[in-house]
């Protein structure tokens, strides 16, 4: 069709081109269209910034995380079942992961089969398998040369290496020996398998 043919439609405006029977129409995309188009791409640009390049701050997950934490730091009495709780979340037991292997590989070893320290995937415990006594056995230390990480990593980092070491229970890594006395749960619950519920919030301390 040629130029002369092409007609203004009242919807449309002014159609340009005509292919096959199709018409098509070269309008201005509307102004708050273009305004949201590139108010995204400076967002974008931004958030990338914030996050990624200049990691500034947290995304949201983590920074839930430390929420949590910090709410663990101020909790009450340390139990069983708070311990078995956090099994349950998946980030709190990967933040005691990443410390564990921070801190704790030179004793336990990368796959907590043990070295100078005992196999931690046994059932096999020198100071108690309950989740309070390994809670315990880490933030005190022992007289055998255990140190004390309570006072250097706060109680509530000190519980989310727990809860990574009570996943790793029973998982039986071919490593050191056994040591200690075989730990059997009698009216405890089960760990939980991580998952993404929330944790529920600790105790107030008294």
């Amino acid at each position: 069709m040629s130029e002369e043919q092409l007609r203004k439609d009242d919807i449309q405006g002014q159609i340009v081109h005509v292919y096959d029977g199709i018409e098509e129409a070269d309008n201005e995309l509307p102004t708050w269209w273009l305004v949201t188009l590139f108010a995204s791409i400076l967002f974008s640009a931004f958030y990338w910034m914030y996050y990624e390049s200049l990691a500034a701050g947290d995304y949201p997950e983590a920074a839930y995380t430390k929420e949590r934490l910090a709410a663990l730091e101020g909790a009450g009495e340390v139990t069983d079942a708070d311990l078995l709780a956090l099994v349950g979340y998946a980030p709190m037991v990967s933040a005691g992961k990443s410390l564990f292997f921070k801190n704790c590989t030179k004793c336990h070893g990368s796959d907590a089969g043990g070295k100078d320290g005992p196999n931690l995937t046994d059932k096999f415990w020198l100071y108690g398998g309950a989740p309070s006594d390994i809670y315990n056995t880490i933030s005190k230390g022992t007289k055998n040369g255990m140190a004390s990480w309570g006072p250097k990593l706060g109680g509530g980092a000190v519980k989310q290496v727990t809860a990574y070491v009570l996943t790793l229970r029973n998982t039986n890594v071919a490593g050191k020996a056994p040591q200690g006395d075989e730990w059997t749960p009698s009216e405890a619950p089960a760990a939980p398998e991580p998952t993404e519920a929330e944790v529920p919030d600790p105790a107030p301390a008294p």
